[in-house]
C-alpha cells in the first residue's frame, strides 16, 4: 500500500516517518460511479485520498436540485477540510468517474494532520486552490459560453481523475459540472462531436484532438494553471535552501 501513497499529491508530501507510522490504518478502497461518500449534514468518518477517478462536491438547494461546486481526484482529498470545526460535510460528496482511493477514519487523520508539518502544508495549498478556482467558476459562469465551459470541464476532469484521453462520464454529470441543462449539454456534445475533437459514446466521453479541445476551451483554464504554478511554487524561504 505504501506505494499507492505516490499517486495522491496530499499522501505523497507525508514524511517518511508519518507515512511509515500511519499506513496500517489505511484502507484501499474502490470508487463507484454513484457512490455517495458523505452526505449533506453527515458527520465525517473517513477522509478520502483518490487514487484514480474523481469525486465531486454537489452543493444542493433546498428544492432538490444540485450543481457541482469542486472536483477532487488525485490531486487533494474528499473532507480533509470538513473533518476538523464542525466535523460535517455542508454538500454531498459523490464519486462520478469510477477509481480507487485510500481512505483514514477522521480521528487518525487528524492525529496525522498534527503529526506531519509537510502535510498542514499540502493541505493549505490544496484550499487555496480549491478556493481559487471557486471564484474562477463563478465567472465563468457568468461570462462563458456552455461550448467553451464544456470543453474545459473536460479537460479539467482529465486531469483531476489522472486519465489520459478517455472519461466515463455522463451527460448527466456533465450538466452538473456547468450548472446546466442536460439538452444543452447533449447539443454542444454533439457539435464537438462533428468537429472531431471528441467521441461520445453511452456514459463516457473520448478526446479525440486534445490541442483543438484546449483552443476552444474558455480562458479560465489557462488562469487557473497560473495560479496553480504560483501556489504551488516553493515558498521563498525553500528556494534559497535548496540553491
Amino acid at each position: 500500500m505504501d506505494g499507492s501513497f505516490e499517486a495522491n499529491a496530499l499522501l505523497a508530501a507525508l514524511e517518511p516517518g508519518v507515512r511509515a507510522r500511519f499506513s496500517p490504518y489505511f484502507q484501499r478502497c474502490e470508487l463507484r460511479r454513484g457512490d455517495v461518500l458523505h452526505s449533506d449534514g453527515q458527520f465525517i468518518e473517513w477522509v478520502y485520498f483518490p487514487l484514480t477517478g474523481l469525486a465531486a462536491t454537489l452543493t444542493q438547494t433546498i428544492g432538490g436540485d444540485s450543481v457541482q461546486t469542486a472536483m477532487m481526484g488525485c490531486n487533494g482529498g474528499v473532507g480533509v477540510l470538513e473533518a476538523f470545526g464542525s466535523g460535517r460535510f455542508r454538500s454531498r460528496g459523490e464519486v462520478q468517474i469510477p477509481g480507487s482511493a485510500l481512505r483514514l477514519g477522521v480521528g487518525r487523520y487528524r492525529e496525522m494532520f498534527e503529526a506531519s508539518p509537510a502535510l498542514r502544508r499540502a493541505v493549505e495549498l490544496h484550499l487555496e486552490m480549491l478556493v481559487t478556482e471557486a471564484r474562477q467558476l463563478m465567472a465563468c459562469n457568468a461570462l462563458h459560453s456552455i461550448e467553451s465551459r464544456l470543453a474545459r470541464s473536460i479537460l479539467d476532469a482529465l486531469d483531476h481523475s489522472c486519465l489520459e484521453k478517455v472519461l466515463p462520464l455522463t451527460q448527466e454529470s456533465l450538466a452538473q459540472m456547468l450548472g446546466a441543462t442536460r439538452s444543452s449539454v447533449s447539443s454542444c456534445i454533439a457539435k464537438l462531436q462533428r468537429e472531431g475533437l471528441i467521441r461520445a459514446t453511452r456514459g463516457a466521453i473520448e478526446v479525440l484532438d486534445l490541442r483543438r479541445l484546449e483552443r476552444v476551451a474558455c480562458d479560465c483554464r489557462a488562469s487557473l494553471a497560473m495560479a496553480k504554478d504560483d501556489i504551488w511554487a516553493p515558498a521563498p524561504d525553500q528556494q534559497s535552501s535548496s540553491a
